[in-house]
Order: C-alpha cells, then structure tokens, then sequence
C-alpha cells in the first residue's frame, strides 16, 4: 500500500510539474511582442522578382535612381571602398538632397561600415548605428512605400561582384507597410 501511494504522489508532482511549465511556456509565448506580422491579402498578386548574384547591383541602382519619396536601409554591412558601392553611397547622398527621406541603419560592430557611415552623415544623410544591445544582420531595402529588397547581400564589392547571393524584389504596397513598421523599430532602436 505504502507504494501506491508513493507512486501516486510521484505521479501527481510530476503532473504539476507538466502543468507548471506548459502555462509558464503559454503565458510567456504570449508576453512577448510579436517577432511576425500578417500581412493583409492583397486585392492584386504580389509581384516577386528574385535578383541573385550580380543581377543584385543593377536592379538596385535602378531602384534606388527610381526613388520619389523615401529610401530606407538597414544593413549589416556597407562596405564603400570600392568604385562600384562608392555610387551607391553617391546615389543615397544626391537623393537625400533632392528631398527623398532616406535613413540607413548600419550594423555597430562591422569596422568597414565607419567610411560609409562618416560620408552619408558629413553629406546630409540620416545615418545611425543599432543599439549595442542588437545586432543587425538585415540586408533590407524599402523604397517609396512600395519595394522591399531582402536577402543575403550586403553592400560590399564581394556581396555585389563575387560572392553567391540570393535576395528578392518584392512589388507590394502592403508588405513594405510591414517592413517599414520593422525598418522604424530599428531606427528606434527597439
């Protein structure tokens, strides 16, 4: 008798046990902020256009050259000692002087952002490094609302010219609404 009972006692702690943790598990899953957002279906197909390898640097100069109202970057490494990432830095620079809003968020810990960074702020370009609590891994580009490029490349010769690479244009007013909301988070420093 004396057996069961202990058992049964062993059985029910670890029962509580098991309860504990799922709604400790529950409750914490549901303190946390949202990492994800849904985004609303769209009346019209989203258009995607993937721009691996070298199709990469065209398609964003004449993205970037195309843009009206805003340019938002956030991007783990912005490497402008070259001829070739040098006129992406001048494209930024000539923009933001036309009255675009452009804003680029560079990684803190990567030392060959600190060129690029000095010349888009000496320039007029709102520039600024993430927190040192974060890092920023993101290669992402949004521009006027409605482009959003993502993927692997960073801005440097290497990403741009030798390296395999894989990212995405992405033509949907609502999916850049979503990564704008990301982008700003960043720029604030959450």
């Amino acid at each position: 008798m004396r057996r069961a009972s202990v058992g049964s006692v062993l059985v029910l702690v670890l029962l509580l046990v098991g309860i504990a943790f799922l709604a400790g598990f529950y409750f914490g899953l549901r303190s946390q902020a949202p990492t994800t957002a849904e985004v609303p279906a769209a009346q019209s197909c989203v258009k995607l256009r993937v721009i691996n390898d070298r199709d990469y640097y065209p398609t964003l100069l004449s993205l970037l050259g195309s843009a009206n109202k805003s340019i938002y970057v956030a991007m783990f490494e912005f490497k402008s000692d070259t001829e070739e990432i040098s006129k992406i830095v001048e494209l930024l620079i000539s923009k933001a002087k036309k009255g675009v809003d452009v804003k680029v968020v560079l990684e803190n810990s990567v030392d060959s952002n600190e060129l690029t960074y000095r010349r888009l702020l000496d320039n007029g370009v709102m520039v600024r490094y993430d927190t040192r609590s974060r890092t920023t891994h993101a290669k992402l580009v949004i521009v006027d609302g409605r482009y959003v490029i993502v993927g692997s490349h960073n801005w440097s010769y290497m990403a741009m010219m030798r390296n395999h690479e894989a990212s995405v244009l992405i033509d949907d007013a609502a999916i850049a609404q979503v990564y704008t909301e990301y982008f700003a988070s960043i720029w604030r420093g959450d």
